[in-house]
């Protein structure tokens, strides 16, 4: 039995194993931009990083006060800390805008443990010079029912 090819397709599959944990490395590392949270990036960007980290009262602060939500129903979610969050659009049409994220997370444990991604667009309204969140901002999918 000639084991050349063996040796080789080892090679191969190692420089390819090495290729991607250097590419988990990266991107893991990568520094995170810190946007401006007087835009509607950057309001979103700041209340996404106060949910992840557990400060609702900080979050629900980028909330509209006419919203249906407050900290109370944040204080209901159930956030995997370590999901990650791109910024995938924004767009602004005067006092109004969209802001289009992708959140990733991974799913429980074990031998099968998987991963997950959503889509969420936050709905946001210029109040002098903040942006602040209207309507059911993500991860928020029931404010109490009825309007506050």
């Amino acid at each position: 039995m000639n084991t050349r090819p063996n040796r080789i397709l080892g090679v191969v599959v190692g420089g390819i194993i090495v290729v991607a944990v250097v590419t988990a490395v990266f991107a893991a590392t990568r520094p995170v931009t810190t946007r401006d949270s007087g835009t509607p990036d950057g309001a979103v960007q700041a209340y996404l990083s106060a949910v992840l980290k557990g400060d609702n009262e900080e979050a629900a602060g980028f909330l509209a006060p006419d919203s249906r939500c407050d900290v109370q129903d944040l204080d209901r979610t159930n956030v995997v800390e370590a999901a990650r969050v791109d910024l995938i659009d924004t767009e602004i049409d005067g006092d109004s805008a969209r802001v289009t994220v992708e959140v990733s997370f991974s799913s429980g444990g074990g031998p099968f443990q998987g991963s997950a991604t959503e889509d969420h667009t936050f709905r946001l309204s210029r109040s002098g010079d903040r942006w602040l969140l209207v309507g059911l901002p993500w991860p928020l999918y029931d404010c109490g029912g009825g309007v506050k």
